[in-house]
């Protein structure tokens, strides 16, 4: 009996024995079997349904079991349900990762999927596509549809992408229109991605762009997705972080670091937006932190702060500028805005850049950078344009109004122009020949007309004020202008060594008012005009004009009267058609005046009549001889003729018979008696008249 027993329990292990070799066998079999060939059909499928209730259609040619990875799936592809035109995601292997809590349970589900050398294809056209390559990621699938993706690596046109986030209740993005090309604007949108895409694969960079991406968010609600991007490549360094209503349709973003020109170059579309770059010349990162919002390009919107340091406009070197901005509908304007430019500086309460209307405008501007500079900056033609009238160091000026932000290419341009500029602080001015010591005043650019008032000047040892008003909106060439001119004080000498040769030894102090009623900046001979001039204690023989009788009183008077100095010489003139007419021209010196009345023209023809009054000017007895030799005053009345470099006299009333003697003498005289240091004979080089390329 005990001996049966133990025959039956030697039995029973023997057949555990062999079950548990034949189980291992059929274990070990099964495992190579899965792990040569791959897994049976009834397993696969409960796979494939659970993945497509989490809204993801997995396909692939086998299910391999892994000692070290457990199960792998080779050949994959996945795409989302019900989204035809959707990315498809295709992957030499996909490691599978059960819930073994669940299985436990009886319920097979799949906790999340390993990413390996993976490519999604996302067509976006008929004909074109976005392409991620090499995509290397770990996919855990959690309660409420939650998809989450970590440790997400890629190639994108040429750019590497880290890619991290969650979203809830993933499966609702099937429903998304903008996925299915269903929204007003999705078709927009994804040509905008597409050209980004595209422009990004041809631009070539020094280091591959890092860009590192990360997405939150719950489907069933498209305004709670939070998008953080950032990029780094060379200098540049972004940040964006921000909202996307449907998937950047209706788009909130902050976006901040610094930039370099020159990857944003390629991505320019408007034509007018590269010119306008290729205006700039910038060797740094251009900083900013700004709130960009919209739908689109178009409607693209943003505020926030701005600076950039060492870069060139047309060449114009800029130390650096910064300042608030607003940007929409074309339109950007910036706020306490502030440029320097070594120890020049510029500032605005408000600077503002129309695209639209191509027009930049200024509210409250300060300067004191040179005025040429600026102009330059806008363009060549607006620089040549202002290129004559230059200060010697910069002017403060304030700064109002807008203006062309193009280059003036024809006095259309200038229709909408608008623009003050106050100077507080003029320097060394040169404007033509003319110089000032300092000049204030106001230039209003209004359309095609350039008004000055209130322009005040010390210059040539005294003082100037007037105002103009230049019309170019004719339709000659040039422009018409009105001017009021009145100074005081003008050394003579310094006056017509700018204006003339620079050469003579004329001396006294001007004062004078001149108003030109019509001038054209194209033909300096038309003037229309009146004014009335002043000359104290001057010497005035050095002009031909004038110099002619020098002689001839020295023949008549003893003492070098002709040379002497005219302690009053004045009168006043008109003009019509640049002929410069006056009956009431006077000069007095001691014991003689001259009397002159007649025209001269602005190319320096001359027609007037002299009369010599001798001995009118002798203190307490002149007016007496004058009376006394009145009835041969005619014997000094001569006639002027000729130009004003070479003028030519003849007496009116007495026959050239009767001048021989005088002549004669007069010759005589010249060849023998020296020249006194203060006289002054005429000139080789004559000041007037000043000839159209002064």
């Amino acid at each position: 009996m005990q001996r049966g027993f133990w025959r039956k329990i030697r039995l029973s292990a023997r057949w555990v024995r062999r079950t548990i070799l034949v189980l291992i066998a059929i274990v070990a079999v099964a495992l190579v079997w899965f792990n040569r060939v791959g897994l049976p059909d009834f397993v696969k499928n409960p796979i494939i349904e659970k993945l497509r209730a989490r809204g993801i259609a997995l396909e692939f040619s086998r299910v391999r079991l892994r000692i070290s990875r457990g199960l792998v799936a080779e050949n994959v592809r996945i795409s989302s349900l019900h989204i035809p035109d959707g990315p498809t995601l295709s992957l030499a292997e996909v490691q599978l990762l059960p819930d073994f809590l669940s299985a436990a349970r009886g319920q097979w589900q799949i906790r999340g999927l390993v990413l390996r050398q993976g490519k999604l294809i996302w067509p976006l056209s008929p004909s074109n596509s976005i392409a991620v390559e090499n995509i290397q990621s770990d996919f855990r699938l959690g309660d409420n549809d939650t998809w989450s993706l970590d440790n997400f690596r890629a190639d994108v046109a040429g750019a590497r992408l880290a890619f991290a986030g969650d979203i809830i209740h993933a499966t609702e993005l099937r429903d998304w229109d903008i996925l299915h090309g269903q929204k007003t604007g999705a078709h927009e949108w994804r040509e905008q991605l597409l050209h980004f895409y595209n422009t990004l694969g041809r631009t070539h960079y020094a280091q591959p762009p890092q860009l590192t991406l990360m997405i939150n968010g719950d489907a069933r609600d498209p305004h709670s997705f939070i998008v953080s991007l950032a990029m780094t490549e060379g200098k540049t360094r972004l940040q964006l972080n921000g909202n996307a209503n449907e998937l950047a349709l209706n788009y909130h973003w902050r976006i901040r670091g610094a930039v370099e020109p020159e990857i944003i170059r390629p991505f320019l579309t408007r034509s007018n937006a590269i010119r306008g770059l290729n205006h700039f010349s910038l060797t740094a990162p251009i900083h900013f932190d700004a709130n960009v919002y919209g739908t689109d390009l178009e409607s693209l919107g943003a505020n926030g702060y701005v600076a950039c340091t060492n870069f060139a406009v047309r060449g114009e070197a800029v130390d650096n500028v910064s300042g608030n901005f607003f940007y929409t509908n074309r339109v950007i304007t910036f706020y306490q805005a502030h440029l320097a430019r070594g120890p020049q500086t510029m500032t605005a309460d408000q600077v503002t850049l129309d695209f639209n209307n191509e027009l930049i405008s200024f509210k409250n501007g300060f300067s004191t950078a040179d005025p040429r500079a600026v102009t330059r900056a806008i363009g060549p033609k607006t620089g040549k344009l202002l290129d004559p009238y230059r200060f010697t160091e910069p002017p403060t000026v304030r700064v109002n109004g807008c203006v062309p932000l193009k280059d003036v290419d024809g006095i259309r341009d200038l229709a909408a122009a608008d623009l003050s500029f106050d100077v507080i602080k003029g320097g060394e001015f040169r404007c033509l020949r003319l110089h000032a010591d300092s000049v204030t005043g106001t230039i209003h650019w209004l359309g095609q007309q350039l008004i000055l008032t209130n322009i005040s000047a010390q210059l040539y040892g005294g003082s100037g004020n007037g105002s103009a008003v230049f019309d170019f909106g004719t339709e000659h060439e040039g422009g018409d202008y009105q001017c009021m001119v009145s100074v005081s004080k003008l050394d003579l000498h310094r006056l017509v060594a700018d204006l003339g040769s620079g050469k003579n030894r004329l001396e006294g102090e001007l004062y004078g008012t001149v108003f030109i009623s019509h001038g054209d900046t194209h033909n300096i001979y038309a003037l229309d005009g009146y004014g009335r001039a002043n000359l104290h204690d001057g010497l005035l023989w050095d002009v031909p004009v004038f110099g002619i009788f020098s002689s001839l009183l020295n023949t008549i008077l003893p003492g070098d009267i002709g040379n002497s100095r005219a302690t009053d010489a004045g009168g006043s003139f008109t003009m019509t058609n640049g002929v410069i007419y006056s009956d009431s021209i006077k000069i007095d010196s001691n014991n003689a005046r001259l009397l002159y009345s007649g025209s001269v023209d602005l190319r320096g023809k001359v027609d007037a009549t002299v009369k010599a009054e001798v001995l009118r000017t002798m203190p307490v007895i002149g007016k007496i001889v004058s009376w006394f030799f009145s009835p041969f005053s005619d014997l000094f009345t001569y006639k002027v003729s000729g130009t004003l470099k070479n003028p030519e006299k003849f007496p009116l009333y007495v026959p050239k018979e009767l001048m021989h003697p005088i002549k004669s003498i007069e010759g005589k005289d010249q060849n023998s008696s020296p020249k006194p240091t203060i006289i002054n004979a005429p000139s080789e080089d004559p000041i007037l008249p000043i000839n159209n390329g002064s």
